[in-house]
C-alpha cells in the first residue's frame, strides 16, 4: 500500500513532497551513475587526455583533438619529436602527400623506424600490439617462441618489439633470430607506421645537445628564422655542420640520406610529415577513433587472460563463499528463531557486535590463525572465515521471527519433522532475503582484496581483484581506470538480474 493515497496526491503539498522526493532520488541517482560514467569514459582516454573529466572524450568528436592525439601516439609522447614532425611541411599539396607516401614505401629498412612504439607512461602501443598478433600467427605456442628466441616470455602479450637506435652514431643492429625476424614484420608494415630518420631532426637533436637546450645560444646564421631546435635545418657549411657530420651523425647516412633522396625526388621541397600526418587522421578518423577507445580495455582484457587462473580462482572463490555463508547463516538463524533461550538476546547483541570492528582488525589474528592450521594459500582460508556473519544471521532470525506461526503449527499437527518445516515452509518463504545475502556474499567475495592478498600469497591462488591491484603499480590513469570498470561489470550485471529478487525481499517483510 502506498504511503500517499490517490485523492491525497492531488493536494498542493503532497504534489510539492512528491516533487522533492523524485528530485532527491534523480539526484541520488545522479551521484551514483556519475562517478562509474567518468570512470568508464577515462578508460577511453590517453597520455594527452586522461586529466581530461569530460565523460565524452574531444577526439570522438574535435578533428583537431583526433590529429593531437594520433601524433603524440605516433611519436610516443616524445615532445620534441611530436614539435619537429610539426614544423616539417605543414602544408603540402595532396599530390606531394601522395608521393611523399610512395616514397616511405620505397626506403630500405635501415632509413625510418618503426613508430607507435609504446610510450614511458603506457603498458601498450599500437605497434607492439600488431607484431604481437604477427607473432602468433608464426608461432604456436608462447614456449615456441621463447625457444627459438632463448627468451623467457610468460605470454605473447608481455613480448616487446626489439629496440631501434639507427640515428646513433655507434649502434648496429644485433645479429638474432628476432632481429631477422623483426626485419620481415617491418617490411611489410603500412606508410603511417614510417617514420623516417632524417639528418634534419639528427641535427636538432645535436644542436639541443651542443648547446645544452639553450636555443639562444644558437649562431644567427645556423637559426635562421627558426625560434627553437625542431625548427632547424641543416647548415650547408660551418664548423658546427662538420663537428655534426664527425662527432654525431652516423656513417651509415653520410653519403646516402633520407633527406638527400627526396631533394632529388621533389625538386628541394620540404618533407610533407605534418600534412601527411593530418591527413592521415583526417582519412582514417572513424578507425582510428575506435582503436584509441578500445585500446586500454583490449590491454586490460589480454592481461586479464593472461593470468587466467584469475577469472577460475574469483569464480570459485563466490561460488563457495555464496554456498557456505546461505548454509551457515540460514540454520544458525533458524535454530534462534525457532529454539530461543534466555540467551538469545545475549547472543544476538555477540552476533551484532563484531559488526563494530573493521575488518582489518581481525586480518592478523586470522592470518595466524590459519597460519597455525596449515591452510593457507587454500580455498579454505578464503571462504572459512567469512561463512559466519552477524548480519546475516540478526536479519535471517528477523525475517524468521515475522513467518506466521500458523504454519509451523499445522505442520506439526501433520507430523512434520523440524527439518522438514525447515526445508518446505521457512527457507521457501525466505527465498528473496537469501537473494539479497547471495548478493552481498557475492560482492564480498568478489571485491575483497586486502584479506585475499595477505591470506593467500601463491601467485596462481590470486583472485582478480589482487592482479588487477598489481596492475595498477605498472599502469597509468587510464588503464587503471579501464581495468576497474570491467571489474564493475560483473557486480553491475549480476545486480541487475537479482534486482527483482531484492525488491521482494524489501516488500515482502512489509506485507506480512
Amino acid at each position: 500500500m502506498s504511503l500517499v493515497g490517490q485523492v491525497g496526491r492531488r493536494r498542493p503539498r503532497a504534489r510539492l513532497a512528491m516533487f522533492a522526493l523524485y528530485l532527491l532520488l534523480v539526484v541520488g541517482a545522479v551521484t551514483t551513475v556519475y562517478p562509474f560514467m567518468l570512470m568508464m569514459s577515462s578508460g577511453l582516454k590517453g597520455p594527452t587526455d586522461q586529466n581530461d573529466n569530460s565523460l565524452v572524450p574531444a577526439y570522438l568528436t574535435d578533428l583537431s583533438a583526433l590529429r593531437a592525439k594520433y601524433v603524440d601516439d605516433k611519436y610516443s609522447d616524445d615532445q620534441s619529436s611530436i614539435d619537429s614532425a610539426d614544423a616539417t611541411g605543414p602544408s603540402a599539396p595532396p599530390r606531394q602527400v601522395a608521393l611523399y607516401r610512395r616514397f616511405l614505401m620505397g626506403l630500405p629498412l635501415n632509413m625510418w623506424q618503426a613508430g607507435f612504439r609504446d610510450a614511458p607512461n603506457q603498458v601498450t602501443g599500437r605497434l607492439t600490439i600488431r607484431y604481437q598478433n604477427w607473432l602468433k600467427t608464426r608461432y604456436r605456442s608462447i614456449d615456441e617462441l621463447n625457444k627459438a628466441y632463448v627468451d623467457e616470455n610468460v605470454g605473447f602479450q608481455t613480448v616487446t618489439p626489439p629496440i631501434e637506435m639507427f640515428n646513433r652514431k655507434r649502434w648496429e643492429p644485433p645479429t638474432s633470430r628476432k632481429w631477422s625476424e623483426w626485419l620481415i614484420f617491418k617490411a611489410a608494415l603500412p606508410e603511417e607506421f614510417r617514420v623516417p630518420v632524417t639528418r634534419r631532426r639528427m641535427f636538432q637533436v645535436f644542436a639541443s645537445s651542443e648547446f645544452k637546450g639553450r636555443f639562444a645560444d644558437v649562431p644567427k646564421t645556423v637559426a635562421g628564422k627558426a625560434t627553437k631546435f625542431e625548427e632547424l635545418d641543416v647548415p650547408t657549411s660551418g664548423p658546427l655542420l662538420a663537428k655534426f657530420r664527425s662527432a654525431w651523425l652516423p656513417a651509415r647516412y653520410a653519403r646516402d640520406s633520407v633527406d638527400s633522396r627526396w631533394a632529388r625526388l621533389s625538386g628541394g621541397e620540404p618533407m610533407p610529415i605534418a600534412a601527411d600526418d593530418a591527413e592521415y587522421a583526417r582519412s582514417q578518423a572513424g578507425s582510428l577513433r575506435k582503436e584509441f577507445a578500445g585500446r586500454n580495455y583490449g590491454y586490460v582484457l589480454d592481461y586479464v587472460l593472461l593470468n587466467g587462473r584469475a577469472i577460475w580462482n574469483t569464480a570459485l572463490f563466490c561460488i563457495l563463499a555464496i554456498v557456505t555463508q546461505l548454509t551457515v547463516n540460514p540454520l544458525a538463524a533458524y535454530a534462534l528463531s525457532r529454539y530461543p533461550i534466555r540467551a538469545s538476546g545475549q547472543i544476538l547483541i555477540f552476533l551484532l557486535a563484531t559488526m563494530a570492528f573493521p575488518a582489518e582488525v581481525a586480518m592478523i589474528p586470522s592470518f595466524l590463525l590459519l597460519k597455525q592450521f596449515g591452510l593457507l594459500n587454500t580455498f579454505s582460508a578464503l571462504v572459512l572465515p567469512s561463512a559466519a556473519s552477524g548480519f546475516m544471521i540478526f536479519l535471517l532470525k528477523g525475517f524468521f521471527d515475522s513467518l506466521p506461526q500458523e504454519l509451523f503449527e499445522a505442520g506439526q499437527i501433520d507430523g512434520a519433522k523440524e527439518s522438514t518445516m525447515m526445508r518446505k515452509i521457512a527457507f521457501p518463504l525466505s527465498r528473496p532475503v537469501f537473494g539479497y545475502l547471495a548478493l552481498l556474499a557475492f560482492m564480498g567475495a568478489y571485491g575483497t582484496f586486502i584479506y585475499a592478498f595477505l591470506i593467500v600469497q601463491d601467485q596462481k591462488m590470486w583472485t582478480l581483484m589482487v592482479w588487477l591491484y598489481q596492475l595498477q603499480l605498472i599502469a597509468p590513469k587510464t588503464v587503471t581506470m579501464a581495468a576497474l570498470t570491467v571489474a564493475a561489470l560483473p557486480t553491475l550485471i549480476v545486480f541487475l538480474c537479482a534486482q527483482n529478487v531484492i525488491m521482494r525481499g524489501i516488500v515482502l517483510p512489509g506485507e506480512k
